[in-house]
C-alpha cells in the first residue's frame, strides 16, 4: 500500500485521481470508519435469496452486492438507474444469469405482474405500488434505506438543505406507513442512528465524489475552502464525523 499523502494539496489530488466504480469503496477503507446497525442485511437478504425462485435487486450498483448473494436463482433480475454503474453491472451479473435493466425516474419496474417471488432494494428508491405488482402472492420484500438524517452535519457545512426524496425516510415508521399502503405487510422495522467518521479529508472527498447527490456540484476547487478548514478539524481532533442514518423494513405481499 503507498504511504498516505500528508499535505492538505496532496490528499486533494490523490482523491481526484483515485478510480471509483460501482459501489466499491474499498480505496478508502483504512481511511474512514462507517457504523454497523444491529441488523445484517447481507445475512437477511441472503436467507430470502436462498428461498427463492424468481429475484429482483433494485438500484443493483455495480452489482456487487448481488454478486455476493450467489448462487441466485435461475430468474434473477437487477435495475439501476445510474448510467455509468449500467454496464459494471451488467459485465459483473451477466456471468451469474441476472439481467439488468435501466430504469427510469418514474420508478417503472421493466417487469410484468407477479414474475418474482423477492424484491431487495439496498438504498435505492422505489415505488412501493411497482413492488406490490412485481411480487407474486406472498412475494416479500427487503429494504434498507439511508434516513433524511444521512450526513445532516456535513450538509450544513456546505449550506444545504437535505434533498427531497421518492420515499418519506424520516423514520422507518413513515416509511413503513408508504410500504404497507401500497397493500404489503411490514412484518419487521428498524432504525439505526450511526456514524461516518473520515479520517483524512482525501477520503471525504473521494466519498463526495462516489455520491454526488449529497452535495450537488461538489468540486475541490469550488469547495475548496471548506474542505481547508475539514481538513484542520481533522488534524486537531483526529476525524471529521457525520450522520449515518439506516432503516431496515421487511414486507410480505399479501393480496
Amino acid at each position: 500500500m503507498n504511504p498516505l499523502p500528508s499535505s492538505f494539496d496532496q490528499l486533494l489530488e490523490e482523491a481526484e485521481s483515485l478510480p471509483f466504480s460501482g459501489w466499491d469503496f474499498s480505496a478508502i477503507e483504512d481511511r474512514w470508519r462507517v457504523g454497523h446497525p444491529p441488523w445484517d442485511y447481507r445475512t437477511i437478504a441472503k436467507e430470502k435469496v436462498a428461498h427463492a425462485s424468481g429475484l429482483l435487486d433494485l438500484g443493483t450498483g455495480g452489482g456487487e452486492f448481488l454478486a455476493s448473494l450467489a448462487p441466485l436463482p435461475a430468474r434473477s433480475f437487477a435495475t439501476e438507474g445510474y448510467p455509468p454503474n449500467l454496464e459494471v453491472a451488467r459485465r459483473r451479473l451477466a456471468p451469474l444469469g441476472v439481467r439488468v435493466d435501466p430504469i427510469g425516474k418514474d420508478n417503472r419496474i421493466p417487469l410484468p405482474d407477479r414474475s418474482v417471488d423477492l424484491v431487495l432494494s439496498r438504498h435505492e428508491e422505489f415505488d412501493p405500488n411497482e413492488v406490490h405488482r412485481v411480487l407474486s402472492a406472498q412475494g416479500k420484500f427487503v429494504t434498507q434505506q439511508v434516513g433524511g438524517r444521512n450526513c445532516e452535519e456535513l450538509r450544513e457545512r456546505f449550506g444545504l438543505q437535505a434533498s427531497k426524496s421518492t420515499n418519506d425516510t424520516s423514520s422507518v415508521a413513515a416509511l413503513s406507513g408508504e410500504v404497507s399502503g401500497a397493500g404489503l405487510r411490514v412484518e419487521r422495522r428498524e432504525e439505526a442512528i450511526l456514524a461516518y467518521e473520515f479520517l483524512d479529508v482525501g477520503a471525504l472527498v473521494y466519498f463526495l465524489r462516489a455520491v454526488p447527490w449529497e452535495v450537488p456540484g461538489f468540486s475541490t476547487s469550488r469547495h475548496r475552502a471548506m474542505l481547508e478548514r475539514i481538513h484542520g478539524e481533522i488534524a486537531s481532533r483526529g476525524s471529521f464525523r457525520t450522520t449515518h442514518h439506516l432503516m431496515l423494513v421487511l414486507a410480505k405481499r399479501t393480496r
